[in-house]
């Protein structure tokens, strides 16, 4: 059950009485090996590159043996023909 808050409380404020200084202290100790927005955004463009090419090989397995591919676009399930497919 929580606890009423005070109308003059932000949420960190209510965070900081519930943790105690050790484990804020720990907290703060793991965050000093966090990826900065740098290696962020490059991870992010490699997971990205990583999913195209999974996207690409589907189609061109699709046009290969000749299967058409289903999505949902707006919730709609439709079929796709891999040929009208371009990247």
């Amino acid at each position: 059950m929580t606890r009423p808050t005070a109308p003059n409380k932000n949420i960190l404020q209510e965070i900081r009485e519930l943790v105690s200084p050790a484990e804020r202290e720990k907290a703060r100790m793991s965050f000093e090996t966090y990826p900065d927005d740098e290696e962020i955004l490059r991870l992010r463009m490699t997971i990205e590159k990583g999913i195209l090419l999974a996207q690409q090989r589907l189609v061109a397995r699709a046009r290969k043996e000749d299967f058409t591919l289903v999505a949902c676009p707006n919730g709609k399930v439709v079929e796709i023909n891999p040929a009208t497919i371009v990247f």
